[in-house]
C-alpha cells in the first residue's frame, strides 16, 4: 500500500477529531477506532507522527475523505434505510416538536408574553396584588397553579368537545373552567381574560399529550433528534421536488388535534427571527436527490419543507422570504440522508419513498439514465 505523506496524515487526523468531536465523542475514543493509545492523537494532528495505510483508511471507511471536490454541506438525520426512517416518522415527529415546545415554554420572553394574556381587559394595568395579604401576584406561577390541579385534567378532556356546537357539552366546559380556577383562587375567574382559556388548553395539551411531567420551575432534558454535520459529494443522478401537502404522512400533524391555522404564540414582544414554531411539523413540499459517489456509494437526500420552494428566483424572494423571515429553521425544514444504499436494492428503496411521498410516478427510468451517463452500475443492464 502507498504510504501516507505527513500533509495527508494531518488532514486525515484532524477530519476524524472533528468528526468525533461532533457526534459527542473523545481522542480516546478515536484512538481505540485507529488502535493506538488516545494520548498519541494529538501528536499525529500536528504532524509528530503519521497514519498507516490502514488506519487512513478506517478513517475514510467511518468519515469520508475531507476533499473530495465539490459537495452540498447539510445538517441532517441519519437513517441506514428507507423502511427505517419511515418506521421511526411519527415518533420523531413528536419528539421534535417536544423539543421546540418545551423550548418555547421555558423562555423568559414567551413566559411574559403568557402571563400578559392573563388579566382581563378591564384590569389593563396589569395589577399585581399584594403578596403578604394573602392576595394573587399576576405571573407564571398562576400558569402552573392551573395547569396542576386534580380539575385541570376534567377540563382539558371537555374543553374543545363542543366543536359540534353542543350546547350541553359547552355549559360542562364552562363549569369545569369555573370549578379549575376558582380551586386556585376565590373570584379569579373574575380577574382572568376570557380569551386566556384557549392559551391554557394549548399549554395543557402539550403536557398532557406530549410532557406529562412539564413544570415552568423544573429543568428537564428534552433530548432532540441527533443531527451530523455532512457534505455530500459525488454526482447528482436524481433530483425530484413535488407538492406533498395532501400526502398521508403529513396527518401526523394532528397529533395534538386537527391542525389550526394560526399560531397561538405570535407576539411583537418576541424578538424577530427568534421566534419558535410551535405547530407539528406539516410539510408541503418533498425534494428527493440520489448522489453517486466516487466510491460508487449511493445517499439519498430527502429534504421535507414547510412551504414550497419556487424555482424562479423573484417568485421564491417575494413569495417565500416573507413566510420565512423570523422562524427557526428546525420546524420549518428537515433533512434526512439515507447512507450507503445497497447497490443491488437501491431503486427499490427510492420506490418506497416515492410511494410515501406521493410523487405521482416512478423514475426508476431517468435514474438510470442518469447513473449510467456518469459510469454508475446499474442492476440487471447488460454492459455492450
Amino acid at each position: 500500500m502507498v504510504a501516507v505523506s505527513k500533509e495527508e496524515s494531518m488532514l486525515l487526523i484532524q477530519h476524524a477529531i472533528s468528526a468525533y468531536l461532533n457526534e459527542g465523542k473523545n481522542q480516546k475514543e478515536l484512538g481505540a477506532l485507529l488502535g493506538i493509545d488516545g494520548s498519541r492523537i494529538s501528536e499525529a494532528k500536528i504532524g509528530k507522527w503519521k497514519l498507516s495505510p490502514s488506519q487512513r483508511q478506517v478513517i475514510i471507511d467511518n468519515y469520508g475523505y475531507p476533499r473530495r471536490g465539490k459537495g452540498q454541506y447539510i445538517k441532517a438525520e441519519i437513517y441506514d434505510t428507507v423502511t427505517e426512517f419511515i418506521d421511526d416518522y411519527k415518533e420523531s415527529s413528536k419528539k421534535r416538536l417536544k423539543r421546540r415546545y418545551y423550548e418555547l415554554l421555558m423562555r423568559k420572553d414567551y413566559q411574559n408574553l403568557i402571563v400578559s394574556e392573563l388579566t382581563s381587559p378591564k384590569n389593563p394595568l396589569c395589577i399585581q396584588f399584594d403578596t403578604e395579604s394573602g392576595s394573587l401576584v399576576f405571573d407564571i406561577t398562576i400558569v402552573e397553579k392551573l395547569l396542576s390541579q386534580p380539575e385541570t385534567k376534567i377540563w382539558y378532556d371537555n374543553y374543545y368537545s363542543n366543536a359540534g356546537y353542543d350546547h350541553v357539552a359547552k355549559k360542562l366546559s364552562e363549569k369545569c373552567y369555573f370549578s379549575l380556577v376558582s380551586r386556585v383562587q376565590e373570584d379569579l375567574i373574575d380577574e382572568l381574560n376570557p380569551s386566556f382559556e384557549k392559551m391554557l388548553y394549548r399549554i395543557a395539551q402539550f403536557k398532557f399529550e406530549l410532557m406529562p411531567e412539564f413544570s415552568f420551575f423544573s429543568d428537564i432534558d428534552v433530548h432532540s433528534i441527533p443531527r451530523k454535520e455532512l457534505i455530500i459529494t459525488g454526482d447528482e443522478v436524481l433530483n425530484f421536488k413535488s407538492d406533498c401537502s395532501s400526502v398521508e404522512f403529513n396527518n401526523t400533524a394532528d397529533l395534538l388535534g386537527p391542525l389550526e391555522q394560526e399560531r397561538t404564540f405570535v407576539s411583537n414582544a418576541i424578538p424577530k427571527g427568534s421566534e419558535i414554531n410551535e405547530k407539528p411539523d406539516n410539510w408541503e413540499c418533498a425534494t428527493l436527490k440520489l448522489y453517486l459517489s466516487e466510491s460508487m456509494r449511493y445517499h439519498l437526500w430527502i429534504r421535507l419543507d414547510a412551504f414550497f420552494h419556487y424555482d424562479e428566483p423573484d417568485l421564491q424572494e417575494t413569495i417565500m422570504i416573507k413566510q420565512l423571515d423570523g422562524i427557526i429553521e428546525d420546524g420549518l425544514v428537515r433533512n434526512i440522508v439515507i447512507k450507503d444504499l445497497c447497490r443491488m436494492n437501491f431503486l427499490k428503496e427510492i420506490e418506497i419513498i416515492r410511494k410515501w411521498c406521493g410523487l405521482p410516478y416512478d423514475f426508476n427510468d431517468g435514474i438510470k439514465r442518469e447513473v449510467a451517463k456518469v459510469g454508475g452500475y446499474v442492476p440487471g443492464a447488460e454492459v455492450l
